[in-house]
């Protein structure tokens, strides 16, 4: 491998489920999944990035301390993402450019998320030139029926 490519050396995954338990517990069970795929040392790990969304406050804000905290934090740098549907990539990112940089040899991404039962309503307050808050004010459409729609939309072109 050339000194600009990055490996991944190990994935997990928390069970898909409803299981009611706070987001953290999820994101240790997959970081623990994916060092024991990679044959990786938790003590190894010289970086941590974290992915979460704003449903869960404060410890989802700032993802990469709560997660390394969670598995026994060593002093290690770490970095939160958020980026709506795209934390876990942007979390990856900074991973990949810690390593690209040297300043770490090995990090760890974890990205873990709870939703509230049902669909995901709109954001409080006025914001007429957002197609996403009209679709919910003005249609009550969520988000499976405007995918619906854009899917037919496509089929048809």
């Amino acid at each position: 491998m050339s000194v600009d490519q990055v490996a991944v050396l190990g994935v997990g995954m928390h069970p898909w489920g409803k299981w009611g338990r706070n987001f953290v517990e999820y994101g240790v069970a997959a970081a623990q999944d994916a060092l024991a795929d990679a044959g990786i040392d938790w003590r190894d790990v010289g970086f941590v990035a974290g992915a979460d969304t704003m449903r869960n406050g404060y410890p989802g804000y700032v993802a990469g301390a709560t997660f390394a905290q969670a598995l026994g934090w060593t002093g290690i740098p770490v970095t939160s993402a958020y980026g709506a549907c795209a934390s876990g990539a942007m979390a990856l990112d900074a991973a990949r450019q810690r390593i690209l940089s040297g300043m770490c040899e090995v990090a760890l991404v974890v990205g873990a998320d709870t939703t509230p039962k049902g669909f995901l309503k709109p954001n409080k307050g006025e914001r007429g030139d957002d197609p996403d808050w009209l679709r919910f004010r003005l249609l009550g459409m969520t988000n499976p029926a405007y995918f619906a729609m854009w899917a037919r939309r496509r089929i048809d072109l």
